[in-house]
């Protein structure tokens, strides 16, 4: 199966390869991705909601579920379906809700 990743509001959607981080994919098809970090797990501003595809998608790694608990305290609720965009990888079709995702042209990924 195809991995593949769409992203709402926005409707892009994004070719992810083997192996490779829904942050990657987005970097490397040209789009900007809210980030402080850039992808060592630390900002959580790529956080991302999943709302379709939960069984293509790998399961989060110690690292990921220490920042996910930290996140989960810090917003005194329930983290359900929340993933790292630096650390999340998929195995096939599957929709996420991110603000901030849109094409950057040319030059680098903005950081917000």
């Amino acid at each position: 199966m195809v991995a593949r990743v769409r992203v709402d509001p926005a409707g892009i959607e994004l070719a992810p390869r083997a192996g490779e981080t829904v942050f990657q994919a987005a970097l490397r098809e040209g789009l900007t991705w809210p980030t402080i970090c850039y992808g060592q797990a630390r900002c959580t501003a790529c956080a991302l909601r999943v709302t379709d595809g939960h069984l293509a998608i790998d399961p989060p790694g110690p690292e990921e579920e220490a920042v996910l608990r930290q996140l989960g305290q810090r917003r005194r609720g329930s983290v359900r379906g929340i993933r790292l965009a630096c650390r999340l990888t998929v195995t096939g079709e599957v929709t996420v809700e991110k603000k901030g995702v849109k094409p950057t042209g040319d030059g680098p990924p903005e950081v917000q």
